[in-house]
């Protein structure tokens, strides 16, 4: 969901049902010749929505604040809005040897022409909301968003940077323009009915939804008024969304694991809110397994899903540089214990995703595994947008040794989708599918796996 900064998407068959054991060779591939349906993951493992709480903050964190410009300046950007179609109109907004970028082809465009393509580039009126102003003398910069209205609120669908001259007749005119594409703001929440369509189009049939409560408690953003309040309707809207559609999607509770409220929710979430299990994410929680007393508010959290029967979603990856063996032997030693009788879901084969670079943070759970430690008898291993189309071939080697390390079996797929810019599902599996050198034999197995707490 988030990648190594501060930035967040189920036919039950038998095949999928036993751990794999330690010393299995990967399955044949299938014979030559032999007719092959198309392989298509039936759960999707580690999704998740976006309320319209999280999305408006999420929108409004990634955005800066909008300046006033000069009045002669403002002159310019109103009639930059009036003219957004109107090639003669902008002619006139433009310097005669203006240049703008054509944010597809790279490439450079000049005088009239560019007035043209900036008259065809947009689809429907704009405006221009400037975010920093500078004037030196004869020349300026206004930096910005290309703005749109959505849903009653301001939705920035593009960055935009201005270079403006005056010229000897004492006006303002656009000497430069580029223009990029998407803008990181998110316009609008992620809702079961859109995760329902990405199913359909993937042909997945049943997904578990992992719930960004714990969003609200992050050390990453500013403080909240009424926190917990927050973590609370988080985790009420995923519940809602995911019982209008209790045949396809599982939710997950999403709680900060070092707050002191963290197992009065996780009661709450099961009691109340029928939430199959528990998602911590120990990046954007702040979590640090190198420090004692986290390791004691985690473990305690663990045995508290272990007595509720809640399986659990764990995200290890944490922002600290030194993050690798060391901090998954700790996981394994003095956490995993704490909940035997559940089933404990790796996110990411212990990464951050999107790609597949912590490669020695999942050794020592995936020699512990070969090894059939019993520690991870229940142990299962997702893997959420490690493959992408940009992968390079190294990363999709080392996924693929620890995924034959371990058994296919234990690999439960998902796309992270839902926010964070991760691609739809039909999209994730096809990059998952077409990127990664498995056998169609062990791809079948990972399509047809479902885990067991869905069974």
């Amino acid at each position: 969901m988030i990648r190594k900064s501060a930035s967040y998407l189920l036919a039950f068959a038998a095949i999928g049902c036993a751990p794999q054991q330690a010393g299995n060779a990967p399955p044949p591939s299938a014979a030559p010749g032999a007719a092959t349906e198309a392989i298509r993951p039936v759960v999707a493992h580690h999704q998740h929505l976006l309320s319209p709480a999280l999305a408006a903050r999420s929108a409004a964190r990634s955005q800066l604040p909008a300046v006033d410009v000069p009045a002669e300046l403002a002159r310019v950007l109103a009639g930059r809005a009036a003219a957004w179609n109107d090639s003669l109109a902008l002619a006139r907004v433009y310097a005669p040897d203006a240049v703008v970028l054509d944010p597809e082809s790279g490439r450079w465009l000049r005088g009239s022409t560019a007035a043209s393509f900036m008259a065809r580039l947009f689809a429907r009126p704009y405006t221009i909301t400037p975010v920093s102003v500078a004037v030196q003398g004869s020349a300026a910069h206004v930096a910005g968003y290309y703005t749109r209205p959505v849903e009653g609120r301001p939705w920035h669908f593009g960055q935009v940077l201005l270079a403006l001259r005056k010229g000897d007749y004492g006006a303002w005119r656009v000497a430069a323009e580029t223009a990029t594409f998407p803008a990181d703001a998110t316009p609008s929440q992620v809702t079961a009915d859109q995760l329902i369509a990405q199913m359909d189009a993937a042909g997945v049939r049943r997904a578990v939804v992992l719930s960004l409560g714990y969003s609200w408690g992050s050390p990453l953003a500013p403080p909240v008024d009424d926190e917990y309040g927050k973590v609370r309707a988080e985790n009420d809207w995923t519940a809602r969304e995911v019982a209008r559609y209790p045949d396809r999607l599982v939710a997950f509770c999403g709680v900060n694991p070092l707050k002191e409220y963290a197992v009065r929710e996780m009661e709450r979430c099961s009691r109340d809110l029928h939430m199959r299990g528990l998602k911590l994410h120990f990046g954007n929680s702040g979590v640090n397994v190198l420090n004692p007393e986290h390791v004691a508010r985690v473990r305690e959290v663990f045995r508290a899903a272990n007595r509720l029967g809640m399986p659990i979603v764990a995200h290890l990856w944490t922002r600290d540089p030194s993050y690798g063996a060391a901090h998954s032997r700790i996981f394994l030693e003095q956490i995993l214990p704490e909940a035997p009788d559940v089933v404990v879901q790796v996110a990411h084969m212990t990464d951050a995703g999107p790609g597949y670079e912590a490669d020695a943070a999942m050794a020592p759970l995936a020699e512990a595994v070969a090894a059939g430690d019993p520690r991870t008898r229940n142990l299962y291993f997702d893997v959420a947008s490690n493959v992408t189309i940009t992968s390079p071939d190294r990363e999709l080697e080392q996924l693929v040794r620890r995924i034959r390390q371990i058994g296919p079996r234990r690999i439960l797929w998902g796309s992270d989708g839902g926010w964070g810019g991760n691609p739809p599902l039909r999209q994730s599996w096809g990059a998952f599918h077409g990127m990664l050198p498995l056998t169609e034999a062990e791809f079948r197995i990972i399509a047809g796996n479902v885990a067991p707490y869905l069974r």
